[in-house]
């Protein structure tokens, strides 16, 4: 029983202290400062979205300069896509969230690999699978899957 209250106790005591977080006066004077934009609707906000601008405020203050003229760059390209494209790409990175970890890290090497090698060899990688059929691209994935498992078992092993 005294369990069950102390859990009651701290569950109550969290939803306070979550709450408390998301009102504007209890951001500190920095946070207020990057999402000053929000300041005469953020009551309306939902929560979620409210958690989300704190987590984006703290993480633009932690970036040097440099991070963040690469940040301010890639917002800028996002803002010139269509709202059709925004949303695809919010898909694409829902979907990546979801894969296990691993996977996430062996797609993150591999594009790296992707990102060293020289610009015309990335155009004409990406020109040559563009221009591959549908079942032609399902088969060269299929075939890299393949590969990229046997490597692993050669490392494990």
């Amino acid at each position: 029983m005294k369990r069950l209250i102390f859990f009651i106790f701290v569950c109550v005591l969290f939803v306070n202290v979550a709450h408390a977080e998301t009102q504007w006066q209890e951001l500190s004077p920095e946070v207020q400062k990057v999402l000053a934009k929000f300041e005469g609707r953020w009551a309306d906000l939902p929560d979620e979205k409210k958690t989300n601008l704190v987590k984006g405020a703290n993480r633009w203050l932690s970036m040097s300069a440099e991070q963040k003229q690469v940040a301010g760059e890639r917002f800028k390209q996002w803002r010139a896509l269509d709202p059709q494209q925004q949303e695809n790409l919010k898909n694409r990175s829902q979907r990546f969230k979801q894969l296990p970890p691993a996977t996430q890290r062996r797609l993150r090497d591999a594009f790296k690999q992707f990102k060293k090698l020289p610009p015309e060899q990335r155009k004409k990688l990406r020109e040559k699978f563009k221009n591959l059929s549908p079942e032609k691209r399902r088969q060269l994935i299929k075939r890299m899957q393949q590969r990229a498992k046997k490597r692993r078992a050669r490392r494990q092993g």
